[in-house]
């Protein structure tokens, strides 16, 4: 029986260590989408739980429900306790678009869920009165504070 030559099994050890290469680099990408979409998903149970909360809050809370009622429709008449009420509560909203905000700029949240929470925060300030805003702003800085004020410039004009 003839012993195959060294270079013979050279040459099969690199094919198998080419083999055991792209498959290990084909599982580290799946692996890394699954940990993405893992990580996506963890990002938006936050959120709902958030939005959640605030449900929780008006419907255990009829005084809250009442003065979020009374600021949506005439916030001017808000007494200075119901004022701070009101934006405590209102807070946890934009919070919640700012976090969102940030898990989709770092890249963390995707754009097409992004694109979602956006749209649905946006159109849930079409119900909030200027002061919701103008209230909190001063809990933000940087380009979400730019961001959220340059939507209300539009909204106004």
């Amino acid at each position: 029986m003839k012993k195959p030559k060294l270079e013979t099994v050279v040459s099969f050890a690199e094919i198998i260590s080419s083999i055991a290469l792209i498959i290990s680099l084909l599982y580290a990408a799946y692996e890394f989408n699954r940990s993405k979409t893992l990580t996506n998903r963890d990002v938006e149970n936050i959120l709902y739980e958030r939005m959640f909360r605030i449900d929780q809050l008006i419907i255990e809370n009829k005084d809250l429900t009442n003065l979020v009622l009374k600021a949506s429709v005439r916030s001017d008449e808000l007494s200075p306790d119901e004022e701070m009420r009101y934006l405590a509560f209102e807070h946890i909203f934009y919070d919640s678009w700012e976090s969102a905000w940030y898990y989709y700029s770092e890249g963390i949240l995707e754009k097409p869920n992004w694109d979602s929470w956006n749209s649905w925060f946006m159109s849930e300030t079409k119900n909030k009165p200027i002061l919701s805003w103008e209230g909190n702003r001063k809990n933000y800085s940087g380009k979400f504070l730019d961001y959220i004020d340059a939507l209300y410039r539009y909204k106004q004009k």
